[in-house]
């Protein structure tokens, strides 16, 4: 399952946030594809295959010390159905 989390730093933690975020600590079953600073908000995001919802809170939750955080599950297009 391919997740994407939105990271927006607290405020007073922008120094422990870049430690972390250059250093995190990624599970083995975890596969990061992408670590991305931004010019705007949200701050960073991240963008990593976890096997299931848990696997991915569980690494997710490493970064709430440092920032808000707002992950949600990424759908290849070609497979989302549109609800309205």
């Amino acid at each position: 399952m391919l997740f994407i989390c939105q990271l927006r730093i607290i405020p007073g933690q922008l120094d422990e946030a870049t430690r972390m975020f250059r250093h995190p600590k990624i599970p083995n079953n975890v596969m990061v594809h992408e670590f991305l600073g931004l010019l705007g908000k949200p701050d960073a995001i991240v963008i990593f295959e976890a096997p299931d919802a848990p696997t991915a809170a569980d690494f997710v939750v490493q970064f709430g010390r440092v920032a808000d955080t707002t992950t949600a599950l990424a759908i290849p297009i070609e497979e989302f159905q549109w609800t309205s």
